[in-house]
C-alpha cells in the first residue's frame, strides 16, 4: 500500500505540475489572442490608410497630368500670340516706311545666342544692343 501511496502522490504531482502549465499556457493564449485581435484592428486600419493614399496619389497624378496639358496648350498659344504680334509689327513698321532690321550676316538663323542674366548685364551697351538685334536670347 506503502507503494501506491507513493505512486498515487507522484501522479497527484505531476497532475498539480500540469494543471499550473495549462494555466500559465491558457493565459498566454488569452494575451496572444488579445494580441492578435489588435493586431487585425490596426492592420485594418493600416490597409484604409494605404487604399486613401493610393486613391489620392493617382487623383494627383490626373491632376498632373491635366495641368501639364494646360502648360502645353498655353505655350502654344503663346507662341501662336507672339507670332502673330511680329507679323503685325512688321507689317505696320512697313507700311510706316520703316526699313526692316539689317541682321549681322556672321549671325547664322536658328542658331542664336544664348546669354545668361549675368552675362548678358556684363555687356556694353553697343553689345547688349548688337545681341538683341541678332537674336540673342537670354537663359
Amino acid at each position: 500500500m506503502l507503494f501506491q501511496s507513493k505512486q498515487f502522490a507522484a501522479l497527484q504531482a505531476s497532475f498539480d505540475e500540469a494543471q499550473a502549465t495549462l494555466a500559465t499556457n491558457a493565459a498566454a493564449l488569452s494575451e496572444l489572442q488579445a494580441e492578435i485581435a489588435s493586431a487585425t484592428i490596426i492592420n485594418a486600419s493600416l490597409s484604409a490608410s494605404v487604399d486613401a493614399l493610393t486613391a489620392s496619389a493617382t487623383e494627383n497624378a490626373t491632376a498632373l497630368a491635366t495641368a501639364e496639358a494646360a502648360v502645353i496648350a498655353a505655350d502654344a498659344r503663346a507662341v501662336a500670340a507672339e507670332a502673330a504680334v511680329e507679323a503685325q509689327v512688321i507689317e505696320r513698321l512697313a507700311s510706316a516706311g520703316v526699313d526692316p532690321i539689317k541682321r549681322d550676316p556672321a549671325a547664322k538663323e536658328g542658331d542664336s545666342q544664348k546669354l545668361s542674366l549675368e552675362e548678358f548685364n556684363a555687356l556694353s551697351p553697343s553689345q547688349k544692343s548688337k545681341f538683341s538685334i541678332n537674336g540673342g536670347t537670354i537663359a
